[in-house]
């Protein structure tokens, strides 16, 4: 039950937050992030393991330590940050309830056995970060909710209707099995299609990705780092494992052409932004889509998307986070009233200007090293 351990503290900090803790919720979720992020490490370091309920490899530990990682970074920006939320939509207990059974799910999701209990993880994401995202309690922030939980909704529809017809086509939804019989057929090559458009919902993949720029957007800081850092990765997990099980070149042709669709819409959409947080929102939809062609490519390029996801969650993070402290200074979310960061706050604008290279793909930055595993993977 070792590898259950990071998902086991998140839940109970969850519980602890909501039922006898509500004065102490902050140091209930620092203790129970930190004790996730020791665990995900001792992880990392074990071997795998394989079982009907749980599948370890050595993706499932480096997505749980991003995760972990990326988690604890975020409670510890929020002791502060939530408290200079006026209005708030939620109490502070119920932010970091729903915060760590956020988490709680993400975990889960990338060391289960059984493809339709990953849906039913990330399904859980929805439902317990939708509040997260109108935590700010004004017009635009609840419509960004709602819009957030309807087309995330319409994708794991399709994302189910991918798992029905994918257990019709291979009578199981084991990870292990799947990778050992190796299916293939028209039913299956249907469900993989719908798999990676239910997904790709999720991950802010063109052209479900309208939802993203908004919610980020409107999410208070801590939240944007953690959906653009952690919960787009992870619904890329069970695409990584599609083409784990069959890198069917009809399937990597169908993902290449989305992920060179999100990248362009996101690089377009990027020029005419007024607003820094909507900006990095669309940096993170074409960080996906060089994630999703790394995968279609598989091989270099998919080690270089695995890469490229894990050096994102830290960059996009902290630079979301970063936007907290610009925010909390200068009043405004408007790119235009936003100057001299270097001499009002000039560790947040060195961190931000790093940060910035690296999410974009400048040298030396992990991003620039996909790159390079691409050229590798095509000459």
């Amino acid at each position: 039950m070792i590898y259950t351990l990071p998902a086991l503290f998140a839940t109970i900090g969850s519980i602890l937050c909501f039922i006898g803790f509500r004065k102490k919720e902050r140091t209930v979720s620092v203790f129970t992030s930190l004790l996730s992020l020791i665990s995900s490490i001792f992880i990392l370091f074990s071997k795998n393991y394989s079982s009907s309920f749980f599948y370890v490899d050595n993706l499932s530990k480096i997505f749980s330590l991003m995760i972990a990682i990326v988690y604890f970074g975020v409670v510890i920006f929020s002791i502060e940050y939530i408290s200079n939320i006026k209005e708030r939509f939620i109490k502070v207990y119920q932010y970091f309830m729903l915060l760590n059974i956020f988490v709680a799910a993400m975990f889960f999701s990338v060391i289960l056995n059984n493809l339709g209990l990953i849906w039913v993880g990330i399904e859980a994401t929805t439902f317990s970060s939708a509040l997260l995202v109108a935590v700010e309690n004004d017009f635009t922030a609840l419509e960004a909710a709602w819009r957030y939980i309807i087309i995330v909704s319409v994708g794991l529809v399709i994302s189910l209707i991918a798992t029905l017809f994918l257990y019709s086509a291979c009578d199981t939804l084991s990870i292990f099995k799947l990778l050992t019989i190796k299916p293939t057929g028209s039913l299956f090559l249907l469900g993989a299609i719908l798999l990676i458009i239910g997904y790709g919902t999720k991950a802010g993949i063109f052209p479900m990705n309208t939802w993203l720029a908004d919610a980020h957007g409107k999410s208070p800081a801590p939240v944007s780092a953690i959906f653009s850092a952690v919960l787009l990765p992870v619904s890329l997990y069970p695409i990584i494992r599609l083409f784990q099980i069959n890198h069917n070149i009809l399937l990597s042709e169908f993902a290449f052409i989305l992920g060179f669709l999100s990248v362009a819409t996101a690089s377009i959409m990027s020029l005419n932004q007024t607003l820094y947080k909507r900006l990095f929102a669309y940096s993170s939809i074409e960080n996906m889509g060089l994630a999703l062609i790394g995968i279609s490519l598989g091989s270099y390029a998919l080690f270089g998307a695995i890469v490229l996801i894990f050096a994102h969650a830290f960059a996009k993070s902290g630079i979301f986070m970063l936007t907290g402290n610009i925010l909390h200074n200068y009043k405004s979310k408007k790119i235009e009233d936003i100057n001299g960061i270097i001499k009002t706050m000039p560790h947040t604008g060195l961190f931000l200007f790093f940060g910035s290279l690296a999410v974009t793909g400048a040298p030396p930055s992990a991003i620039f090293f996909w790159r390079i595993s691409n050229f590798i993977k095509n000459y």
